[in-house]
């Protein structure tokens, strides 16, 4: 970061290029020196066939991290996760952690308000409840995510609050494809692997994911479509706009627009402020047993927002443990 510093602080454009550099160079080299990998997403989203893990949790002590983010024309918003946990048994785990986000703003945001800038910074702890009983009628796992309010919210790390959600995943193979619902519910409409959005919320909502994946070996593909059903009170919390000095910061009423986020930095309005729907695509790549390489795209209708997304996970708990080699 020192080095980017040095740059002309006129010279935006070329401060967010050495940005995602040494964002990219420091994940990579940090994933390297990594010991051993818990192999999961710090966001639990419980999918995936379970024919690929028929035998549900390897039981034990887990530690990893992954390297994963988003871009869009709104923002682009990078994490390291990392956890440490323990599978009790084959169908029951817990871990916990904290991931450190990388977040740029973009070029058409600080036109508009030179004084909006992005942040790096840690983001909330979070512990995690995992369930996982495979079956050759119906695949079920499950997910309790929750976190503490200990990330900034300044910079669109936190909400200020304690967060919970619950995450529900059901899927049957078909040989190597495999339909399967996703369905969640809490009071923080969370990122996926699709999508690391530019904002985050806090507010009561229900989450729906459906779609199919097909896994023939190493590659497996998978398409989708998605559901952002939120009630009551919503508070959206950018983190691709952060009042810097020479920004307006004064608090506004309640507003209805979805954009919000890219001209304030909370914004507050009914349900609709962050109800959304779409559709996903994905590859997943798996060269080896430990390493885990993704490439997604989400389309947002009602944002009207493309996202990019990769994941860089690795697991080398399979290479320290005998039976899995």
């Amino acid at each position: 970061m020192i080095f980017c510093e040095s740059l002309d602080k006129k010279n935006l454009d070329s401060r967010g290029s050495c940005l995602i550099g040494a964002v990219l160079f420091g994940a990579l080299f940090i994933l390297g020196l990594c010991p051993v990998s818990f192999g999961q997403s710090p966001v639990p989203a419980a999918s995936g066939p379970a024919k690929n893990n028929s035998g549900g949790f390897t039981p034990g002590m887990t530690l990893g991290a992954k390297f994963e983010g988003s871009n869009s024309s709104d923002g682009f918003v990078y994490d390291l996760g990392s956890a440490v946990g323990y599978n009790f048994s084959r169908h029951f785990g817990v871990d916990a952690g904290v991931p450190f986000y990388f977040v740029s703003t973009p070029s058409a945001i600080k036109k508009n308000n030179s004084g909006a800038v992005s942040g790096v910074g840690v983001g909330a702890f979070f512990t995690d409840l995992r369930l996982n009983y495979p079956n050759k009628s119906l695949n079920y796992s499950s997910a309790i995510h929750l976190t503490a309010p200990t990330g900034d919210t300044k910079k669109g790390f936190s909400t200020g609050h304690a967060t919970w959600n619950l995450a529900n995943h059901f899927d049957h193979a078909f040989g190597d494809f495999s339909p399967f619902i996703d369905a969640g519910v809490g009071n923080s409409v969370m990122d996926t692997r699709f999508f690391h959005r530019p904002f985050i919320t806090f507010g009561y909502n229900a989450q729906f994911n459906g779609g199919i994946e097909c896994d023939p070996g190493k590659f497996s593909f998978s398409a989708s479509a998605y559901d952002v059903a939120p009630w009551g009170n919503q508070t959206v919390i950018s983190r691709v706009f952060r009042c810097g000095s020479a920004a307006k910061c004064s608090a506004g009423g309640k507003t209805t627009s979805r954009k919000n986020f890219t001209s304030a930095s909370v914004s507050t309005g009914a349900a609709d402020l962050v109800r959304d729907n779409g559709y996903n695509a994905g590859i997943d790549y798996k060269p080896v047993g430990y390493l885990d390489l993704e490439f997604d795209f989400s389309r947002s209708v009602p944002l009207q927002l493309n996202s990019y997304s990769f994941g860089i996970g690795v697991d080398l708990s399979r290479l320290l443990r005998p039976r899995a080699r």
